[in-house]
């Protein structure tokens, strides 16, 4: 293991960023592939694009083939349709067979858990395991509830620094990183001023997704999260037949951005720990 640690490490270097693009009729998706192994693909939230995962890719292209992309809607893949979340995951699933991925791990921050959700659902025999952060992915329980007077996340023009999708002291803390979280916000195409309603009202069966997602499932949460309370996160991970949980401190709504290295710990010991190995 060691060994095959430190091969991968020195072959970095090696690695490219591949971009491409997936027709599908008249909208056009954009996404990157980096490394080389298993495939992981990387579903963004409501606030960013394929950029976003600018911590993780560095990490993970070690072992795997890291996969991002920008939803429907986002960054360099405007929406000329207007379908916005009602394609997220059935335009996952063309570009999995577009790239021929057979078996791949998804990791979906908030909306992009609505996406690895839908797709697992309809796909359970191509998903080996996902990994939701921050998000119900539209699976709500009756015990789940969202916190009252929640502020949205969109924002055309926010003041940096005030978005509830980080910690409320991160701009205090990481003025750069704050900085750099909403300049990606409004880079490129932004979804429709409904977004936040269209996605909430994005539920799914409930039965149904306890028949299939039966995969190992890594949920993870943000123990200051305004957006969505960690509780909400915890009940999800013991409703899941396969569910784990784990929350962060000291951390809001995007973990996998405020707190890099402790998130792309987590889910590498959870992908070691399920055996899902180059």
């Amino acid at each position: 293991m060691l060994e095959s640690l430190v091969m991968a490490t020195d072959n970095t270097h090696s690695h490219q960023i591949i971009p491409g693009r997936l027709e599908i009729g008249k909208f056009s998706l954009h996404y990157e592939r980096v490394g080389i192994g298993p495939a992981i693909v990387f579903l963004h939230g409501l606030g960013g694009n394929h950029l976003s995962w600018w911590q993780q890719v560095p990490y993970f292209m070690r072992w795997y083939e890291c996969i991002t992309l920008d939803q429907r809607s986002f960054g360099m893949s405007p929406d000329p349709d207007g379908l916005f979340n009602q394609a997220h995951a059935s335009d996952l699933a063309r570009l999995l067979d577009h790239l021929k991925i057979e078996r791949v791990v998804l990791v979906g921050q908030s909306m992009g858990g609505w996406t690895i959700v839908g797709y697992a659902l309809e796909h359970p025999e191509r998903v080996a395991a996902m990994v939701m952060a921050d998000t119900p992915g539209g699976i709500f329980t009756p015990e789940m509830k969202f916190p009252r007077g929640s502020t949205p996340v969109r924002s055309d023009t926010p003041k940096i620094g005030s978005l509830p999708t980080y910690a409320t002291d991160f701009f205090v803390r990481h003025r750069e990183l704050a900085f750099l979280y909403d300049s990606l916000l409004i880079l490129g195409a932004r979804p429709p001023a409904d977004a936040t309603t269209r996605l909430g009202a994005t539920r799914y069966d409930l039965e149904q997704a306890h028949k299939r997602l039966t995969m190992p499932i890594l949920c993870l949460a943000g123990q200051d999260d305004a957006l969505i309370p960690a509780a909400m996160v915890e009940t999800l991970a013991r409703w899941l037949p396969n569910g784990r949980f784990a929350s962060v401190p000291h951390c809001g709504h995007s973990i996998y951005f405020e707190h890099a290295a402790v998130f792309n710990q987590l889910v590498r010991d959870f992908l070691i720990d399920i055996k899902f190995l180059s």
